[in-house]
C-alpha cells in the first residue's frame, strides 16, 4: 500500500513538472511579434494608408517590396501619440531603431530588397493608428540628382539667419545646422514664387522632428541631442524659390 501511494505520489509530482514545462514555450511566444503583413501601392499611385487596433503594448510588423535609392516617408498616427515605428531592411540595415522613439522616418532605401514596418504601442497601453507610406516609383521619370548639403551659420551673436535659395521641379534642397540639446529651434519657410514648399526636419542621428507628411512650412520645438539637423526643403511639379528662417535660441 505504502509503495502504491509513494508511485502515485510520483506520478502526480512527473505530471506537473512536465505541464510547467510545456507552458514556458507558451509564455515566451507572447514575446514574438505577430506576422508581417505585405503592403503594395494600387497602380498609379504612390501613398498608401493602413490601420489597426494594438494591445497593451503589442505590435502589428508590415513589409514592402522596395528598389534602391526610392524616397520613403513613413509615418504613424494614434489619436493619444503613444506608438513608435521602427524600420529596417531585410539585409539587417536598421533605419529607424525603437531607441529613436519616433512615428515618423523618412529616406532614401539603401538597396533592392523588403523593408519592415514595426508598429509598436508604448508600453503599458493600448492604440487605434494610421499608418502612411509614401514611395516615389523608380519609373517616375529621371533621377533626382543627391542634393548639395549647405551649411547655416549664424553672424556673431545673432541667433537666426535668412538664406533666399531655390528648388528644382521634383528635387530637394538641403541645410546642415549645428545646435545643441535643450535649444528650441524654429523653422518657417516661405514660398516666393512657383508651387508651395514643403519643410522636413531630420537629425543627424536618424530622429525625425518633422517630416513631409504633414506638408508643413514650419517647425517649431526642444531639440533632443546636441548634433547637425538637416533642413530638407522637397519642391513640387515645377521649380520654385522660397526664403527660409532658422532660430535657435536657448
Amino acid at each position: 500500500m505504502k509503495f502504491n501511494v509513494i508511485r502515485t505520489s510520483l506520478l502526480a509530482a512527473i505530471l506537473m513538472l512536465t505541464q510547467a514545462g510545456m507552458a514556458a514555450p507558451v509564455a515566451q511566444a507572447q514575446g514574438v511579434a505577430p506576422p508581417a503583413r505585405r503592403l503594395f501601392f494600387v497602380r498609379g499611385t504612390d501613398t498608401l494608408t493602413q490601420t489597426g487596433v494594438l494591445q497593451s503594448g503589442g505590435a502589428d510588423r508590415y513589409v514592402m517590396k522596395l528598389q534602391r535609392n526610392q524616397i520613403m516617408s513613413v509615418g504613424v498616427r494614434s489619436p493619444r501619440n503613444n506608438v513608435i515605428l521602427i524600420v529596417w531592411g531585410q539585409d539587417g540595415t536598421v533605419l529607424m531603431s525603437d531607441h529613436a522613439g519616433s512615428p515618423n522616418w523618412e529616406g532614401t532605401t539603401p538597396s533592392n530588397q523588403d523593408y519592415y514596418f514595426d508598429v509598436r504601442a508604448v508600453a503599458g497601453t493600448s492604440a487605434n493608428y494610421t499608418l502612411t507610406a509614401y514611395a516615389r516609383p523608380t519609373d517616375s521619370g529621371p533621377a533626382v540628382p543627391v542634393p548639395t548639403l549647405k551649411r547655416i551659420s549664424f553672424a556673431p551673436g545673432a541667433v537666426s539667419a535668412t538664406v533666399v535659395d531655390k528648388v528644382g521641379a521634383g528635387g530637394r534642397t538641403e541645410y546642415a545646422l549645428r545646435a545643441n540639446r535643450g535649444q528650441r529651434m524654429a523653422v518657417n519657410v516661405v514660398r516666393v514664387s512657383g508651387p508651395q514648399v514643403v519643410l522636413s526636419v531630420v537629425g543627424a542621428d536618424g530622429t525625425v522632428l518633422l517630416s513631409t507628411m504633414p506638408g508643413a512650412s514650419g517647425f517649431s520645438g526642444v531639440l533632443p541631442a546636441s548634433q547637425d539637423y538637416y533642413l530638407k526643403i522637397s519642391g513640387g511639379r515645377q521649380a520654385s524659390a522660397f526664403r527660409l528662417t532658422v532660430s535657435v535660441v536657448r
